[in-house]
């Protein structure tokens, strides 16, 4: 479209445009279980909700005008609103009045709201109505509101008012007695109601003028009795249930209903009164303001027929009364804009007229042009009348739902203006796509003839996202496809039109023939030639499934993607939701259509309704009703839409009000549509691990778990991170450490991620993945680094103690030496007794004595690296020395020894002060033993195992329990190991958290045995040959 329309079409034409005198926003609520009542026809789900926002436009009301009042409703008109309204007492319900052929629209009499209406052109005290099509028509259409249906009324003479249920024509009466039509002529025959001269009616009988005269009509007897003679054409007639009358010369004539032929009364009334059509409520006249805007300062006035008094009913009321059932009467009025009513007047016990509040007229609003919603935000563009270039204002708000009786809604903020490219021919209009990721950006298109407010800008189209960065692909002509969390599909015009997915920040990820597609984040959804469809990943770039689609038999024409479920359509032939999950399809009605997760919403043009159906079960309701009809095909995202995320629809009304309801469906399960968790966690720096998340849905909560696959001295460490509500994205930074501030192991971790959905209570798993940690706390065995790795430390007969550092694949591979030692040198690998984050290592020098060298991480171990000596003497009586880490459960490594002359074993604790503690005996007699071995953790448990090797090769193994001890040894192994003459238990070698085996044979061949955490070893692997040159392996 042309950008130099200075207004909006569509629905804008009939709003009227009011000096604007903006009164703050208010919200409605209606439930499905109680509450204020909704338009009629809409069927509220248990466990369902709906709000009514409103944005009034102007300090001065809306016209209402009430033309006829019944037992169980009104019917009245409004300005700015086509045809007319219907509103239930029982309920407060409204609804426009339609016939098989649409919306009523009223002509001849009363055709225009504010104007004198000829008094029960539609009806009086009655339910009935009557649609008269012009005042020489001998057929008149009868609804009926109970049951929104039509019946014809036809005779030789025109229709000139409908009383109760009885047709008054020029000549007879019509009704219907036991079933069967009834035509009565007048008696006298000779009396002809003329148009225009009906001045009176109600279920009992009828006021109207012949000549210069009042008659009475009375319903049950269809006989004319001259009342009144001789009175004005200008004067006012009246009735009410015991009198009938006009005002005029300066009071009030009245005859009883039992006898209008008798004697009037004249009860002298104050005047003179400008004022509109009166109405007489027992011993009371109510007088309207005689006012073309339908307010006044000058309010509804009661004078009374007792004593003459008068007393101000409202101060400020509309022009328009009517006479309704018992006495009573309709008015409008109230004190603003925000709270005018049509009210009734009814008669105190006391005689008194009192009012009652029935119906909220609302409030004029502008015209509204656009709607998205996305993740609960909610975006509404609206006509500005005050920008004479045309734009229109957008502005936002958040709602807040759990998917059933909670939905409420912030106020509107962030003004914006925009100017978009309508897509629909013959309307201009400010489509929006949905798009919430950090924040609502909501998306439009621009049209390459676009006016800025700074002047023409001729260019491309482009694709606008509110407040963030533009993206076009130089074409012009064209229309947005489908926007999903800032990726974008678009079809440009022209004469070789082509399909472009974007991504807005980033530009254009593909470019491809023009064809039915739909987006999931970044899945792309295409047709795939008859009955099937593609799932692309935009991340990934791969195809990800190639479905045939049950019931699909066409090559689909549209296509709509949300949560587990996707739309397609064979233009106005046929139309389904697959499930993706199941692998089923459902038929449902084409059309206007837009996906929800797990439901379609239809805009039902002719019947003014939305209509929800189940994607699973095929069942339908009526979301909404009175969403007006703009003679548009599709006019979605312009005056209705659904959020694919939350499962809310939102749309507009007659009177231009927002509205948005919860659907109550249980939604997909979340999930992560894009992650990007960092892979290196280093406490040596500031700056934290951090994992973003774009999740499928909004969430309520979260909960990120870390845990350690290495184990350090007080086993796995874990860490569970938790948060609330999130729209979009979950972002979290870790520290890397415990929550009581332990730093993790160091090595491979692993994070996990849970939310609970909107509208569930059950979390579910997200994602999971992995990362490594370095500067932790030291694991077991790892001198290089540290990078959590096992690594393999050697003596060799010149002194030199070497580490070979682990490759994380089983293997070895550079080699760090330190020289110095002496002969008779006895190396222990430690934990981290000294507390600076970086594994000590246990030396027994030959003269007896023990040392606690402290070597930095990944520095050679020296003989004049600094150490702490842990004891004098006394330390050649032990032949076996290991460390398998903390089995006291204090969180620091521990010395296992045998006494070589008895064979016990004893536990020197590690302390705080870097020492160890007095021996303590754990067993006796191990001397069956040839080879003792401190594995770390082989069970999984996090707590370090030892094996032992008898003299007969049986293999056993003896679980760590932090309480100082081992439990009762478990034979892993038989007839094992005879040809090794070391083993070495290594640390982890490959990554999986389990402690692992390096031995040596006597050819000097070297192989690696992995754990298998179930307390065991696998087969060996040869890793290595030529290593009998080292006289001990550590």
């Amino acid at each position: 479209m042309g950008r130099h329309a200075l207004r909006r079409g569509g629905l804008a034409a009939t709003v009227t445009t009011l000096a604007v005198a903006v009164t703050a926003a208010s919200v409605t609520v209606l439930t499905g279980t109680g509450g204020p009542a909704r338009a009629a026809g809409a069927q509220s789900a248990a466990g369902t909700t709906e709000i009514t926002l409103t944005d009034p436009a102007s300090a001065q009301p809306r016209f209402d005008q009430p033309f006829a009042a019944g037992p169980g409703g009104f019917l009245h008109g409004q300005s700015g609103i086509p045809g007319l309204l219907w509103t239930s007492h029982a309920d407060g319900t409204t609804v426009s009045v339609r016939t098989p052929d649409g919306l009523f629209t009223p002509t001849g009499p009363c055709s225009t709201f504010g104007s004198t209406c000829q008094q029960a052109w539609y009806g009086s005290d009655g339910d009935l109505v009557a649609l008269p099509t012009s005042t020489s028509a001998t057929t008149v259409t009868l609804w009926d509101p109970a049951t929104r249906r039509t019946s014809t009324v036809t005779s030789a003479y025109p229709y000139r008012a409908l009383a109760g249920n009885t047709v008054l024509t020029s000549r007879t009466l019509i009704d219907t007695v036991d079933g069967e039509r009834r035509e009565r002529p007048f008696t006298p025959a000779e009396v002809t109601v003329n148009n225009g001269y009906v001045m009176a009616a109600d279920a009992a009988g009828v006021l109207v003028r012949w000549g210069t005269s009042l008659y009475y009509i009375d319903i049950e007897s269809a006989v004319v009795t001259k009342a009144f003679s001789n009175v004005s054409a200008t004067v006012p007639a009246v009735l009410s249930k015991g009198r009938i009358g006009y005002y005029g010369d300066g009071g009030l004539h009245v005859k009883p209903r039992t006898d209008p032929g008798g004697d009037e009364e004249f009860v002298a009334l104050p005047g003179p009164y400008q004022f509109a059509k009166p109405v007489l409520t027992g011993d009371w006249l109510l007088l309207p303001p005689q006012t073309g805007a339908g307010t006044s300062t000058t309010g509804l006035t009661a004078l009374s027929l007792v004593d003459g008094s008068s007393r101000t009913l409202l101060d400020k009321a509309g022009k328009s009364a009517v006479h309704g059932p018992g006495d009573t009467a309709l008015v409008t009025g109230g004190t603003s804009a925000a709270d005018w009513w049509v009210q009734r007047v009814s008669l105190a016990a006391d005689g008194t007229p009192k009012l009652t509040k029935l119906y909220q007229v609302p409030a004029p609003e502008n015209a509204k042009t656009g709607i998205a919603l996305s993740r609960g935000s909610l975006r509404v563009a609206q006509a500005d009348p005050a920008d004479a270039n045309g734009f229109d204002t957008t502005s936002v708000r958040t709602l807040t739902t759990d998917g059933g009786t909670v939905l409420a809604a912030s106020p509107a903020t962030g003004r914006t203006k925009i100017r978009p490219k309508c897509p629909y021919p013959g309307t201009t209009c400010s489509a929006l796509w949905g798009n919430t990721v950090t924040s609502p950006q909501d998306v439009y298109l621009e049209g390459a003839s676009d006016v800025y407010e700074d002047g023409p800008v001729p260019g491309s189209d482009r694709l606008v996202p509110i407040g963030y960065h533009s993206m076009g692909f130089n074409t012009t002509g064209g229309s947005i496809v489908d926007v999903s969390d800032d990726y974008a599909v678009y079809d440009s015009g022209g004469t070789a039109p082509a399909q472009y997915v974007g991504r807005f920040g980033y530009g254009q990820l593909l470019k491809r023939s023009v064809q039915a597609a739909a987006l999931n984040g970044p899945v792309l959804w295409s047709a795939a030639g008859a009955g099937r469809v593609t799932s692309y990943s935009l991340t990934e770039k791969k195809t990800l499934t190639t479905v045939t689609v049950p019931g699909m038999g066409c090559v689909p024409g549209e296509l709509q993607a949300a949560g587990r479920w996707l739309y397609w359509s064979c233009g106005t032939a046929s139309a389904g939701v697959y499930d993706t999950k199941a692998g089923t399809s459902r038929a449902v009605t084409p059309g206007d259509v837009l996906l929800g997760d797990g439901f379609t919403v239809r805009h039902d043009h002719a019947a003014g309704t939305l209509v929800l159906t189940d994607a699973a079960t095929g069942a339908t309701r009526v979301l909404a009703s009175e969403v007006p009809d703009t003679g548009l095909a599709a006019d979605r995202r312009y005056r209705w839409t659904v959020d694919e995320y939350t499962g809310l629809v939102a749309w507009f009304d007659l009177h231009e009000r927002t509205h948005v309801a919860t659907t109550g469906f249980a939604p997909s399960a979340p999930a992560a549509f894009l992650t990007d968790a960092a892979t290196q966690a280093n406490l040596k720096t500031s700056t934290p691990w951090t994992g973003t998340w774009l999740l499928s849905r909004p969430v309520t909560s979260w909960s990120l778990t870390f845990t350690s696959v290495e184990s350090g001295e007080t086993g796995k460490a874990t860490r569970t991170l938790t948060g609330g509500a999130a729209t979009a994205r979950v972002t979290a930074p870790w520290d890397g450490r415990t929550a009581g501030g332990v730093p993790f192991p160091n090595g491979q971790f692993k994070w996990s991620l849970k939310a609970t959905g909107l509208g569930t209570s059950t979390a579910v798993a997200i994602g999971g993945g992995s990362g490594t940690l370095t500067a932790g706390s030291p694991v077991r065995h790892d001198y290089g680094g540290p990078d959590g790795i096992g690594d393999l430390l050697t003596m060799n007969s010149t002194g030199s103690l070497t580490i070979h550092l682990g490759t994380a694949k089983g293997t070895l591979s550079t080699k760090v030496a330190g020289t110095g030692w002496p002969k008779g040198t006895t190396v222990v690998p430690f934990g981290d007794l000294s507390g600076d984050r970086c594994n000590d290592v246990v030396v027994r020098p030959g003269n007896g004595s023990l040392r606690l060298y402290k070597p930095k991480c990944g520095a050679a171990l020296k003989a004049s690296t600094p150490y702490t000596t842990l004891g004098t003497s006394g330390w050649n009586q032990y032949d076996v020395m290991v460390s398998t880490g903390d089995i006291t459960g204090d969180g620091r490594p521990d010395l296992v020894v045998r006494k070589a002359s008895t064979g016990d074993m004893y536990l020197y604790k590690g302390t705080g002060a870097g020492k160890l503690s007095a021996r303590v005996k754990i067993a006796s007699n191990w001397k069956t033993y040839k080879r003792i071995v401190a594995v770390g953790d082989i069970t999984g448990d996090g707590i370090g195992d030892l094996i032992a090797q008898d003299k007969s090769n049986n293999l056993y193994r003896y679980n760590g329990t932090r309480t100082g001890a081992f439990k009762a040894r478990v034979k892993i192994a038989t007839k094992w190991g005879a040809s090794y003459n070391a083993c070495v238990g290594a640390g982890d070698l490959n990554r999986d958290g389990i402690g692992d085996l390096i031995c040596r044979d006597t050819s000097g061949k070297l192989f690696r045995h992995y754990g298998n955490a179930k307390g065991g070893f696998g087969a060996r692997t040869q890793i290595g040959t030529g290593w009998g040159g080292y006289k001990a392996l550590y």
